[in-house]
């Protein structure tokens, strides 16, 4: 490994084997790197055209999250922190390295709004997921009924992690709403952030649709079906095993639904939402009313099972047909 001194990256090296073909590494050190900052640093003339058009940006940092990561990976550079996270693909020579470390940062930074945890974190993440931009903070605040502080401080926090673009003091103008959705994902979970109930139909799922459309049976009860019978409505993956029901109230739902709680062989689960978001923006085909897509996919991307690969396939049909679910 030879090392070169040049302008531009911290500092270039080259890598060869024993036939003597390499490559050029452009090595930058940054003591943090946000998302949002990768594709401007990784695509600087100095990272890539340091005496060659094919040298390979590599990162060097304390920590790097998982997003940035990811984009790096996407814009072909290497990265490596010193939690263990490494990634580094070359054809001349033959390398390809890839090592998981820290998937939280050991020594977070102080700043305000880091997460997507809470109701006021999910009305606002709906709202930027089911409307389209431009959006302004007053505007946003007023949809998800969040005070526009907060709002602001989100919005910070999303624009550093390249999940909103926004214009100076401006409206956000374009939203990554599919990485916003597997976002949130990570501070929300179905199963914890509702309170949920396992139950058993005994006659099975059919059986539980049919009463929820018939009114007069379920008792006109106000409910929204998530889980894999709302993405099969979509993106079908396989026929649904579990129901998953959003009701107002856990007792009353079971009664009416004819539900026997279950600890094994369950095959509908209740939830009581961690916020009415979850009724707002509802879907309702051939009698029965489903939650918005958007909602299903978060619901799915924390569900055990298949749950991960049917939230996909339905953002997929969501991306082809945004005409369809968002305003």
């Amino acid at each position: 490994m030879e090392r070169v001194q040049a302008s531009g990256p911290d500092t270039v090296v080259r890598l060869a084997g024993p036939s003597g073909k390499g490559s050029i590494l452009a090595i930058e050190v940054r003591g943090r790197l946000d998302p949002i900052e990768v594709e401007p640093l990784v695509s600087r003339d100095e990272m890539r055209s340091w005496q060659n058009a094919e040298a390979t940006p590599v990162i060097v940092a304390r920590y790097l999250g998982e997003r940035t990561r990811d984009k790096l990976r996407s814009l072909g550079a290497g990265y490596i922190d010193l939690t263990g996270n490494m990634y580094l693909r070359l054809d001349a020579p033959a390398v390809a390295i890839e090592r998981v470390g820290a998937d939280k940062d050991p020594e977070p930074a102080q700043r305000p709004a880091r997460s997507l945890k809470g109701a006021k974190a999910g009305r606002l993440v709906r709202t930027l997921v089911d409307f389209r931009a431009p959006l302004g903070t007053r505007e946003i605040a007023r949809i998800s009924q969040v005070d526009p502080g907060y709002v602001s401080r989100l919005l910070t926090m999303l624009e550093r992690e390249d999940l909103i673009t926004r214009e100076p003091r401006g409206p956000v103008q374009r939203t990554d709403w599919p990485g916003l959705l597997r976002a949130w994902a990570k501070d929300y979970a179905f199963m914890t952030s509702n309170g949920t109930l396992s139950c058993l139909q005994p006659r099975g799922l059919p059986a539980l649709l049919d009463l929820l459309r018939s009114g007069s049976s379920s008792g006109g009860m106000r409910y929204a079906i998530s889980g894999s019978l709302a993405a099969a409505r979509r993106a079908p993956v396989a026929p649904a095993r579990l129901g998953v029901l959003y009701v107002e109230r856990l007792d009353q739902a079971t009664e009416r639904l004819g539900l026997l709680p279950a600890d094994a062989g369950a095959n509908v689960v209740l939830a009581e939402p961690f916020d009415d978001v979850v009724f707002q923006r509802t879907v309702l085909d051939e009698g029965l009313t489903y939650v918005a897509p958007s909602q299903a996919v978060a619901d799915l991307l924390t569900s055990p099972g298949r749950g991960t690969e049917e939230a996909e396939a339905l953002i997929e049909w969501m991306r082809a047909n945004e005409e369809a679910w968002r305003a």
